[in-house]
């Protein structure tokens, strides 16, 4: 060990005294980077204006890992390359010259920043560049800008005429984002500009583009501007008159091939659009709630877009194209959409992380067979298989059993690209598809040694997302039957010692409803983005006001009792991307469940799970917990539940190579019982003593990125044990990586599919 930790130190000592001004030619020096000195007060919007002038500065100097300039280290050790070898992959693959300060030209990056403090009002601003020299071989650059006054808006004059769109112009002028006594900002022009072109376009002006809008702009009134908002003369004669539409015609089977055939072919009207379909692909009515445009009405850019992006959202093209052509008659339209379809019939092969709210799967296989245009309707028939697994090695007892899970299940599913439902025919104007969902499943949830639990499940729900980041699922039906078999003998004993489990593991219906909520803003690829989920799922409160109590004190469905409880959870996840290769992930997870009634304890499937490899990955799987209570019997089995879950997580993902990753991370969190229970003291939640009976842990990482799926091994060790006494709880004293018998007990090495969140 001492020797492997001596080799390390002098691979970095090695590395790090490696110059990195080797390879700069003698009349050179390296770019260190620039500086911005802004002279006077800042304003109040200087970060924003700081970051962007950041951005603007040019060229960009070595970049860095974890602050070191390591491709440029790389790159001094190798020398100029005569043929494929080493000196080749230091100086052409893996390292990377260094940035000069020949390279850099001040004055054009001067003349951009002051450019830029100009179109944010500071029009009398001056940029001064400076080269700073650092010692015999590096430099770099400090531009000293001046602002000097900033201009703000006196008033802002929409000087249009009295014609159709002048009057246009004038009626949405309230809605200008030009305010007085406002910054003047080149940028707010800009915005002011799309916002005329885009009202216009609401009232028919097809042809009208942002680039017909002129913003006069006079400086003339002591230190504030005057805007005036015109149309310019030179705007042609079609971006000036209002257009309606003569023709809205669908082509759902478009493809190069069928090009002439389909514009040849006949149409069946359906009164504000038509449907060119030789081939009856669809059969017409499908397109009813998706063509927005409307035959003999004003065009309207909105309506355009609803109609492509809805096509779009059906699932069963693969392209949209909207093509638009005037009329013998010039203010009319010919509005035509090509869509080119996805193959009807398709089979997808998934591997991910699975991460439910029990935590009780790690990882998931999937196959699913897909037909996107079931009964000619746009209907969505799915048939899912899938098998999960939750997979640790270590911190095991030697008389525990297998603590691992897996599942199987399966799915037969239909989505309609409409909401169905009785009496009442609802359309939202959005540019989605909403969705009716019927599903039937089954999942077998497998723990070895101990017991199956089979569940089977029926949902009638809806789908349906307002924005690109906001989506909903509701499942006003969602039916549920559970029942347990292959119970083990061991197992049993524990479930007569143990009423609340006995009761959450029996055979059971669960006869409620659902909602869940989600808010994304993974897919813009911004530095900053979040995904907040939270869900609420209640069962048996509408049948319990119905159903009688049994002599027993329960109230049964079909000959079987039925599960009443409240149960809710948020799930809040923030990423940062640091850097090109450092993305830091965080997590908070909270839940509570109220059972009522019938239940004593949430179902089983209902109950809330923590350790493993998507949770706290220094604990063992269903270990941990309930509060600060620990017993023999749960260590065995490995099989602890609660009502109420907390839970904190955060990691800094590092790319190491293409495919190579690692991460250092931190976990925290616990279960806790809703109602006291006399067989597990400490385990009932305290509000005050939330924090103090977290359990901690932390480790690194290596992931795989196969591109197709990523591979994670993640080795977890415990910081803090809530079922210690007060006061012993942290063991980071305890930490002996020499000591076998500790390693065996407390390292665990999570091995699983996809990120734990």
């Amino acid at each position: 060990m001492i020797q492997r930790i001596l080799a390390i130190l002098i691979v970095v000592v090695f590395i790090t005294g490696c110059s990195t001004t080797r390879s700069v030619p003698k009349d050179d020096r390296l770019y260190t980077g620039s500086d911005i000195i802004w002279k006077g007060k800042k304003p109040k919007d200087y970060a924003a204006l700081e970051e962007v002038m950041d951005g603007k500065i040019r060229p960009k100097t070595n970049r860095k890992f974890l602050g070191m300039p390591v491709k440029l280290w790389l790159y001094n050790l190798g020398n100029e390359p005569k043929g494929k070898g080493l000196n080749y992959l230091l100086r052409k693959k893996w390292g990377e010259a260094p940035v000069l300060l020949s390279q850099v030209k001040p004055g054009y990056t001067g003349a951009v920043l002051q450019h830029y403090v100009e179109d944010n009002g500071y029009f009398q601003s001056l940029v001064e560049s400076k080269v700073i020299n650092k010692g015999k071989k590096k430099a770099s650059l400090k531009y000293t800008i001046t602002p000097n006054h900033r201009y703000t808006i006196k008033f802002v004059e929409f000087d249009v005429d009295s014609s159709a769109l002048g009057m246009a112009i004038r009626e949405v002028s309230d809605k200008s984002v030009l305010k007085k006594d406002e910054n003047y900002s080149l940028d707010r022009i800009t915005q002011e500009r799309e916002r005329i072109h885009a009202e216009l376009k609401e009232r028919g002006y097809y042809y009208f583009v942002p680039e017909n809008v002129l913003v006069e702009v006079d400086s003339t009134h002591k230190g504030q501007v005057a805007l005036y908002v015109k149309v310019k003369e030179t705007t042609p004669q079609l971006a000036l008159m209002p257009y309606s539409l003569s023709r809205v015609i669908i082509y759902p089977g478009y493809t190069l091939e069928k090009d002439r055939r389909l514009q040849n072919a006949p149409t069946i009207d359906f009164g504000h659009y038509r449907v060119a379909d030789p081939d009856k692909i669809f059969v017409p009515r499908v397109l009813d709630r998706i063509v927005y445009l409307k035959e003999d009405s004003v065009y309207q850019l909105s309506s355009h877009d609803i109609t492509v992006q809805r096509l779009m959202d059906m699932g069963t093209f693969k392209f949209v194209k909207g093509q638009f052509t005037r009329s013998l008659d010039t203010s009319k339209l010919w509005a035509e959409f090509f869509c080119t379809p996805l193959p009807q019939y398709g089979i997808q092969l998934e591997l991910s992380g699975n991460s439910k709210s029990n935590n009780y799967v790690g990882s998931q296989v999937k196959l699913t067979s897909i037909n996107r245009n079931w009964l000619r309707r746009a209907n969505r028939l799915e048939v899912k298989l899938s098998a999960g697994f939750d997979w640790q090695v270590g911190g095991k007892r030697a008389d525990q059993v297998n603590t691992s899970g897996y599942t199987v299940d399966g799915e037969v599913a239909i989505s309609f690209p409409r909401f169905i439902l009785p009496f009442i025919k609802l359309n939202p104007r959005t540019r989605y598809v909403p969705r009716t969902r019927i599903s039937a499943g089954y999942e077998l949830l497998s723990r070895p040694d101990l017991y199956n639990l089979n569940s089977f499940t029926i949902q009638y729900g809806y789908l349906w997302r307002r924005t690109v980041f906001l989506d909903h699922v509701l499942n006003p039906v969602a039916i549920s039957y559970i029942k347990p078999s292959k119970i083990t003998a061991d197992f049993q004993e524990i479930l007569e010692d143990d009423p609340t489990l006995a009761q959450s593991i029996e055979k059971q219906f669960i006869l409620g409803a659902n909602y869940t909520v989600n808010y994304n803003t993974q897919m813009t690829g911004k530095p900053h983005t979040v995904l907040l989920t939270g869900n609420i799922d209640i069962s048996g409160n509408i049948i319990g006001l119905f159903k009688k109590e049994e002599g027993d004190g329960i109230k049964y469905f079909m000959n079987d009792p039925f599960s009443q409880y409240v149960r809710v959870f948020a799930d809040a996840r923030y990423y940062m991307r640091a850097s090109r290769r450092i993305i830091w992930a965080n997590r908070i997870f909270a839940g509570y469940g109220y059972s009522y009634g019938n239940s004593n304890s949430l179902p089983f499937v209902k109950q809330f799970f923590i350790g493993g490899s998507n949770s706290v990955r220094a604990f063992r799987a269903r270990t941990l917990g309930p509060g600060t209570y620990q017993s023999q019997v749960s260590t065995y089995t490995a099989n602890e539940a609660g009502d109420i879950k907390f839970e904190m997580n955060s990691e800094a993902r590092i790319k190491i190579f293409n495919i190579l990753q690692g991460a250092v991370f931190f976990d925290a969190g616990n279960i806790w019982l809703q109602r006291e229970n006399s067989e597990k003291p400490g385990a009932k939640f305290r509000f005050g003593h939330m924090f103090p009976e977290l359990a901690v842990g932390t480790g690194i990482g290596l992931r795989l990125d196969a591109s197709i799926l990523i591979l994670r091994f993640d080795l977890a060790m415990p910081l803090r044990k809530p079922w210690l006494p007060e006061g012993e709880r942290w063991v980071i004293k305890d930490i002996r990586f020499g000591d076998p018998a500790w390693r065996k007990e407390n390292l665990i090495l999570n091995i699983a599919i996809g990120y734990p969140f």
